[in-house]
């Protein structure tokens, strides 16, 4: 029992000192100690770093109580043997969990320097104590601890200290002579001796970088001699004492400049010799070399990173710059002190062996491999206070005080420093459970206490064992604890010694390898210079702290790794890779690598607002610890490395620049070539490329065959770069060429051309390139789809508002790109005051965010308006650029809306170069207005030119076969080129085409010249083709059968498509169950990979944002990865586009007609599955899905679609692409010709239309009508066209035979409506005929409304007999009509309805017509009557914010009114109805169709108030708005419709000059007046009295008459 008590008094005792433990009865005691009361490990990454201090901190204190209180009740409730073995048994098994993390800690610590080391450990010591403080624990501690703030990221120090910079050469070499074993060996042996020399003298190894690393010997560090270590770990403050043991700066450079003459002494010139199979040595492969620089001074320590992911330890000051000018300047086997580290050195020197710097110079050579050329301290020396001093020693390992650490805190001391260690060194987990790892095999912990009888493992042993051991040793003579102990330890001795199980399984991580790697090297531009200036340097480390975070970001993101961050003589460099272990991935460079490039790019420039240089190689390299046993860290080293940082530190930077390796990884990817150059470790020039972005991908791929057309691509380059250089006018280029001359390609070239010129220059240059498909003409602004999102993603510069500024920083970070471009969008607007219709045209049709869908409007934006801010927001999004490209490829399909929009950017804007690639203008003639065309070759000549692709000239084929047979020009008989030429008519593409196949076909050979011609195959067989499509149709028959229909499928989508379309479509018609998509999914892909390698189709990878479709749901070759629900996700997709569209034309001829119906079918089925919602569809959406089903010949689908469209586009103003859309879905019907030679009927084949069925019949008329709506409403546009399809609707209705079965046929009544409005006009028949015609259709429809019954139709034909007849002068048929219309018309009830139907509530503005109509019957008080029911009846319960509605309603009662005296209360009304609610609704920048009146009606009505008294006084500004004839001018098609309602605005503004003329004794003003008076008096009468052939307008000509006759009489003489 004695023995047992001293078990238990030591258990509890070691307990305490530990911090650790529980009572014996808590079934959870061994899980506790392993979660509860530990700091997390790698296990727990996502907790903070403070958070997991407070936690653990809390659990210690719990603990502490529950160990006290409880320490008594353990010690009496131990009654049995076997809980002391248990306990013991804990004991020792927590004893090993201290020795793994010991362990663990001590391997670590070699990979860091020692100052981070010193930190690490202050921190945590602190924490400690502060912990056992609070309770009442009294601990040792260091004398080392200052800490009292927790080290958050960033965390700058600044201090003095010596620099030396040693360099090694001759790596590269060595690579690659040895295999990657002797390689290791060789390095790490020659890194071995110098870090021993630079550990032996006290120096601090910062950093490996690369060949190189720094030291610093830091002044106030320790040295021998002075307190015991012992001591300094014991003793709580040291002040005095350290200022007499610590390291002056002298003492610093002196160790320092020792230590660099001793590594050059010992390592320059050092051989290597190759392995020998005897035991000699074997012969000398290289040499390797060494030397230095030393410098002094001020220098910065700053941790980043975070406590998660990864951190590291940067220095920064000016001895950088000092010791890299120093070592620059030092040849081999040399080092050199900078002039500052001179003065230091030279203090303790005799008056000989002081050095100085040579002029012009920086540095000077205090030692070589032969000479040391300053005096060593080698004996006692006298200072000038008279004391002795002897030479010092700097000491600079720091020994982990272990023993003042208990297993919390060595739990978060290792996870601390994992963080500044290289993931392949610290895996994840790595440490986890310390040394125990080593024994546990397949066993666990122990997790609970279990029967006394079980057996548990125990550390790998078997419990049974350990109570055989303690019995033995309790039943002994020697009945210590300490026997007892030793006997269990005994026990375990046969097992592997732990420390040399845990050295072996580190060396097998980190071993050294030679693997084929990704480099990275990433240059921030910013510069980092060590101040005084707190806030500034605050500043600085920040910065440098986002830049970590940033990048560190990426790469965990895309699975690559941070291999370090420097700050030297280049600047601030990080260096990432991909390759290592735990990063190496299938299609690792496209799908990984580049993407991480382009992303760090991007986010460094968009996020912290700091331009980079990227350099990436891909080229085999030693992978593995560099170093010493006791520092050493985790590097890669080889020729590919060293040529990334060259390609990093090019000038004339481009942003990313990568070497030919990667550009063959990448072949899917677009990259622009440059200048190769010269790097070490490479025999050839290196080619060098730079990865286009997503954007840039759009400018199309790069054709390694493309030859000839230098001429052309000069000028347009050479024009280019001077634009960049000076603002001046804008130019626009137009490219001529057939099919096949090549205009996309050379169009791609010169903007490669062109783009390298100017990031030769440093110039701002924005390049974006629009392809046009067939079909784009049915969208409106189809161009600026692609081309708005290109310019939306730049950066906002110069804007009052911008996204950084109105985004916090985080949220900033979670938007989208399509968010990021939408924001921008908005913000634009919103500068430059756009109105909401636009938004909807850019936001929700063009950019395709839905939530942009504008809700019902009374009128669209005006177009030229829309127009107008379309070329703004591209200018104003391009105004920092020094050149901005627009190039535009198939111009001939481009629509008419995107014409008027680039001659506006062209007209108003500076410094952009348009580059118009079409087809030749007589084939295909552009959409483009003949203005626009006129004014480029007229006015804007000396802005505009134009370039011709004919045929290449035969040296240029020859060029091309040589580029395509990897041979030189001179190698190839003249012969082939001769077939070739004549073969293809020097067409480039054909070119290319008949040299694809005599390759492939093997038509040649090298001929006893040694030249290349043609062989026996050719000579027999020829060429065997007749023309081009027979030599591309055998590559198609080379495909599978997969492939092939994959092709077919594709040509039917158009000449681009993404994946996502192809796997939709082919889903549906193959009818793929959904278990199977997966796999369909791979053989989509390998099938368009075959068409890809076989030169059909091109394939690129592009940035999109998906949020549904079939590709988020599945794990395929096309898609980066399953998609989550609840988010959206950016990632790269595969874009398709037919190489030429000479493939697709092929394809396309091969297809049976219904095979094509089918799948157009198919197709319109996916889009409509993909977008349920007909709401959220934009533009481009749904008039691809009328394209398909219209090709599917389903009429209905096809007119319902065009009706929504054509209705969209007129909703937005844009009436001429709703005509288009009606006259496209009327070709299902038109283009069948007429059977027997029978004619046509209103357009069609009889035999149509007797074939229709109701509801195609149906249909047809309604997209005549809406044809005829369309015209009749736009501007420019022959009314008559409209007349002809409201006249064949008719006639339509009229012959079909099934239409005297449709029963419902209120589709018909949009065409009388349509013919009315004409008729008032005089289109629709000769004058003489108008009447009869007018009151004969205006009868029709008033039959077929009462007939069909709805009050809404029927008391719209009432009112339009009504205005019919008051127009005819057949007044009393009018009241007539009115009378019913009364009968029929609530207009609480019907107000609404007839304004959804009509847009404006025609039934009731009939009253006002009445009123006028009993004015001609001279029954003014039946007009009085109606007047004021308008006014107190039907305007109260009308919608106010229907002005348009309102004025047309009360315009014939303001007359009445005025004419009858009550002019007062007419400006009353007119204020009420009108500009008040007017002004509230829609604001002073508002607009409405009788708009143009409202001024002139409101000058005369406060001119007649005034002069009949019943004010006191008028604006006197009038004047000068009636002088200015401009203000009176009224277009004629306006006063024609305002004249229907009872006065034309001509008629008000020549009233208006009369009474001012009556009102002023100004005779300048009288004589202008009168002037301007008879001008608008006259115009106002022939636009009423029927004198141009429409019909008189009575009671508006007889308000005018009056007027003018006034003014007609009045003599200019009597002014």
């Amino acid at each position: 029992m004695q023995i047992l008590n001293s078990m238990l008094l030591t258990l509890n005792n070691h307990e305490s000192a530990i911090v650790e433990g529980e009572a014996p009865q808590d079934p959870n005691w061994k899980r506790r100690s392993s979660s509860e009361f530990s700091f997390p490990t790698e296990t727990s990454p996502d907790l903070p770093l403070n958070e997991a201090k407070q936690a653990t901190s809390e659990n210690d204190r719990n603990i502490d109580r529950s160990e006290r209180s409880n320490i008594e009740t353990r010690r009496l409730s131990v009654d049995s043997f076997d809980e002391a073995i248990d306990n013991f048994a804990r004991l020792q098994d927590s004893n090993s969990d201290r020795k793994g993390f010991v362990d663990s800690i001590n391997w670590l610590v070699r990979h860091v320097p020692q100052c981070v080391l010193r930190r690490l450990t202050e921190e945590i010591l602190f924490y400690q104590d502060e912990r056992d403080e609070g309770l009442g624990v009294r601990r040792k501690s260091i004398t080392s601890i200052e800490a009292s703030d927790p080290m958050s990221m960033p965390h700058g120090t600044q201090y003095d200290a010596a620099l030396l910079f040693i360099d090694m050469s001759g790596f590269t070499v060595l690579s690659q002579k040895l295999d990657v074993e002797s390689f290791s060996k060789a390095i790490n042996s020659y890194f071995e001796t110098i870090v021993d020399e630079v550990t032996s003298r006290g120096g601090d190894i910062l950093k490996f970088a690369g060949d190189a690393m720094f030291v610093e010997w830091r002044a106030g560090q320790q040295f021998e001699g002075g307190l015991p270590a012992k001591k300094r770990s014991m003793c709580s403050s040291l002040t005095t004492e350290r200022k007499s043991n610590t390291l002056t700066l002298d003492d610093c450079v002196y160790a320092a400049a020792v230590c660099g003459a001793m590594v050059v002494k010992k390592c320059a010139d050092s051989p290597v010799y190759s392995k020998s199979s005897s035991s000699r040595q074997g012969e000398q492969v290289a040499t390797l070399n060494v030397h230095c620089g030393l410098g002094v001074g001020k220098m910065g320590g700053v941790h980043v990173g975070n406590d998660h992911s990864r951190r590291l330890y940067l220095v920064i000051g000016e001895p950088i710059d000092q010791v890299s000018e120093a070592c620059d300047s030092a040849k081999l086997g040399e080092i050199r002190a900078s002039k500052e580290a001179l003065k230091y050195l030279n203090k303790g020197q005799p008056a000989k062996h002081k050095l100085k710097c040579d002029k012009d110079s920086m540095s000077k050579i205090i030692a070589s491999k032969e000479h040391m050329y300053f005096k060593e301290r080698t004996k006692n020396t006298w200072t000038l206070s008279g004391r002795v001093t002897k030479p010092k020693k700097p000491i600079a390992k720091f020994v982990i005080p272990f023993e003042d650490l208990d297993l919390s805190s060595l739990k978060v001391l290792k996870k601390m420093l994992s963080l500044y260690v290289h993931p392949c060194v610290i895996t994840e987990g790595q440490f986890d459970e310390g040394v125990n790892d080593a024994f546990k095999g397949n066993n666990t912990r122990v997790k609970k206490k279990t029967r006394r009888n079980s057996l548990v493992d125990i550390g790998g042993m078997r419990r049974n064992s350990v109570t055989r051991t303690l019995r033995t040793s309790i039943n002994s003579t020697d009945s210590s604890l300490e026997n007892a102990n030793a006997a269990y330890k005994n026990n375990r001795a046969s097992l592997v010694n732990m420390k040399t199980m845990v050295s072996t399984r580190e060396r097998l991580r980190s071993e050294a390898e030679l693997r084929s790697v990704f480099t990275i090297f990433i240059k921030p531009n910013i510069e980092v210079n060590l101040t005084n200036d707190l806030e500034k340097s605050d500043k600085q480390f920040n910065q440098l702290n986002d830049i970590m975070n940033t990048v560190t970001g990426i790469l965990d993101e895309l699975k690559g790794q941070l291999l370090q961050f420097i700050v030297d003589d280049k600047g601030v460099v990080l260096i990432g890779t991909f390759g290592l272990r735990g990063s190496t991935f299938p299609n690792m460079v496209p799908e990984r690598a580049l993407p991480t490039c382009r992303l760090i790019h991007s986010e460094l420039a968009e996020n912290l607002g700091i331009d980079s240089n990227i350099g990436a190689t891909l080229g085999k390299v030693y992978c593995g610890v560099v170093g010493g046993v006791e520092r050493h860290e985790f590097s890669v080293l080889g020729a590919s490395v060293n040529l990334a940082a060259r390609l990093m530190a090019q000038k004339n930077h481009p942003g990313i620049m990568v070497d030919g390796e990667v550009h063959k990884q990448a072949q899917k990817i677009n990259f622009i070539a440059f200048p190769p150059v010269k790097a070490k470790g490479y025999t050839d020039l290196v080619p060098v490329y730079k990865p286009l972005t997503a954007k840039e991908t759009r400018w199309g791929k790069v054709d390694p065959n493309f030859v000839g057309r230098k001429e052309e691509m000069r000028k347009i380059s050479t024009l280019a770069l001077k634009m960049s250089r000076r603002r001046s006018p804008s130019k626009i280029i137009f490219i001529w060429g057939d099919s096949g001359s090549g205009k996309s390609s050379f169009v791609v070239h010169t903007i490669s051309n062109v783009y390298k010129s100017l990031v030769s220059g440093r110039k701002k240059t924005i390049i974006t390139r629009n392809l046009c498909a067939d079909g784009d003409t049915l969208v409106p602004f189809s161009l600026f789809r692609s081309i708005f999102r290109d310019v939306l993603r730049e950066k906002a510069y110069r804007d009052d508002v911008s996204i950084a500024s109105s985004v916090n920083k985080d949220e900033q970070k979670d938007l989208s790109d399509k968010e990021a471009i939408i924001r921008r969008l908005q913000q634009l607007c919103q500068q430059l005051n756009a109105p909401e219709g636009l938004m909807e045209i850019i936001g929700h049709h063009l950019l395709g965010d839905s939530k942009l869908k504008m809700s019902k409007v009374e009128k669209g934006p005006d177009l030229a308006d829309t127009i107008d801010f379309m070329a703004k927001i591209f200018l104003k999004a391009t105004s920092h650029a020094d050149l901005v490209v627009l190039a535009l490829d198939d111009v001939q399909w481009l629509d008419n809306l995107s014409w008027k929009v680039v001659q506006c950017i062209f007209e108003e804007s500076e410094n952009v170069l348009i580059v118009c690639a079409s087809r030749p203008l007589e084939s295909f003639p552009l959409t483009m207005d003949d203005t626009f065309w006129d004014s480029l070759t007229g006015q804007f000549s000396d802005h505009f030119s134009e370039e011709y692709l004919g045929p290449l000239k035969k040296i240029d084929v020859l060029e091309m076969a040589a580029i395509t047979l990897s041979c030189k020009s001179e190698d190839i008989e003249d012969e082939v080129v001769n077939d070739v030429y004549m073969s293809s008519g020097g067409m480039p593409h054909f070119v290319s085409e008949i040299l694809s196949n005599c390759i492939k076909n093997d038509r040649m050979k090298k001929l006893h010249n040694n030249k290349i011609g043609w062989n026996e195959n050719y000579k027999k067989h020829g060429m065997q083709f007749a023309n081009l499509d027979e030599l591309m149709l055998q590559r198609v028959d080379n495909l599978s059968e997969l492939a092939r229909k994959v092709l077919h499928f594709a040509s039917i989508l158009g000449s681009s498509f993404d994946f996502e379309e192809i796997l939709e479509i082919s889903g549906h018609i193959l009818a793929i169950p959904p278990e199977d998509l997966n796999q369909h999914s791979i053989d989509i892909h390998f099938a368009l990979e075959s068409a890809v390698e076989e030169g059909i189709l091109d394939e690129t990878l592009e940035e999109e944002e998906k949020e549904d479709g079939l590709m988020a749901s599945l794990n395929i070759p096309g898609s980066s990865g399953k998609m989550k629900d609840s988010e959206k996700q950016n990632y790269e997709y595969r874009v398709y586009t037919f190489h030429h569209s000479s493939w697709q034309r092929l394809v396309l001829s091969l297809l049976l007609d219904s095979w094509k119906r089918d799948i157009h079918k198919h197709a319109a089925m996916a889009i409509e599955a993909n977008w349920p919602d007909a709401e959220s569809r934009d533009y481009r959406t749904k008039v691809k899905l009328f394209q398909h089903w219209k090709e599917s010949d389903n009429s209905l689908k096809a007119s319902d679609l065009a009706l929504d469209i054509g209705q969209s586009y007129k909703m937005l103003g844009l009436n001429q692409h709703s005509i288009t859309v009606y006259e496209n879905a009327l070709e299902i019907w038109r283009k069948h010709t007429p059977d027997n030679e029978e004619s046509l009927v209103a357009g069609y084949a009889p035999q149509v239309l007797e074939s229709l069925d109701a509801p195609n019949l149906v249909l047809l008329i309604k997209l005549q009508t809406a044809l005829g709506q369309a015209v009749g409403s736009t501007l420019n546009q022959d009314k008559k066209e409209s007349a002809k399809a409201f006249q064949d609707a008719l006639k339509i209705l009229e012959d079909a035979p099934v239409s005297a079965e449709i029963k419902d046929r209120a589709f018909i009544f949009p065409i009388f409506s349509g013919m009315f409005f004409l008729l008032k006009y005089g289109v629709l028949s000769d004058p003489s005929e108008t009447a009869s015609y007018e009151v004969d259709l205006v009868g029709n429809f008033v039959k077929e409304t009462k007939k069909h019954g709805d009050p809404i139709h029927y008391g719209r034909a009432l009112a339009m007999q009504g205005e019919t007849y008051h127009r005819q002068g057949l007044y009393k048929e009018a009241i007539e009509s009115h009378m019913e219309l009364k009968r029929v018309y609530d207009v609480k009830k019907h107000h609404a309805l007839v304004v959804a139907s009509y847009a404006s509530d025609r039934v009731g503005q009939n009253f006002g017509c009445t009123a006028n109509c009993y004015m001609r019957l001279e029954n003014v008080d039946m007009a009085m009557k109606i007047v004021d029911h308008i006014i107190n009846n039907l305007m109260p319960k009308m919608d106010p914010k229907n002005v348009h509605n309102s004025i047309v309603t009360i315009y014939p009662a303001i007359w009445i009114l005025k004419d009858n005296g009550k002019s007062e209360k007419a400006r009353e009304i007119f204020m009420k109805f009108v500009l008040e609610p007017f002004t509230e609704y829609f604001g002073e920048d508002g607009s409405t169709p009788f708009l143009p009146a409202f001024r002139g009606l409101e000058i005369l009505l406060d001119l007649v108030v005034y002069m009949e008294g019943k004010a006191s006084g008028f604006d006197e500004g009038y004047y000068d708005w009636a002088l200015d004839f401009s203000n009176l001018e009224i277009k004629k098609a306006f006063d024609s419709s305002i004249g229907n309602f009872g006065r034309n605005s001509s008629s008000t503004n020549a009233e208006i000059c009369l009474r001012l003329y009556k009102l002023t004794d100004d005779s300048k003003k009288k004589v202008k007046l009168l002037e301007n008076g008879m001008k608008i008096a006259e115009q106002a009468i022939h636009r009423c009295d029927g004198s141009d052939g429409s019909s008189k307008m009575l009671t508006t000509y007889l308000q005018i008459k009056p007027v003018h006759d006034e003014l007609k009489q009045l003599d200019f003489d009597d002014v």
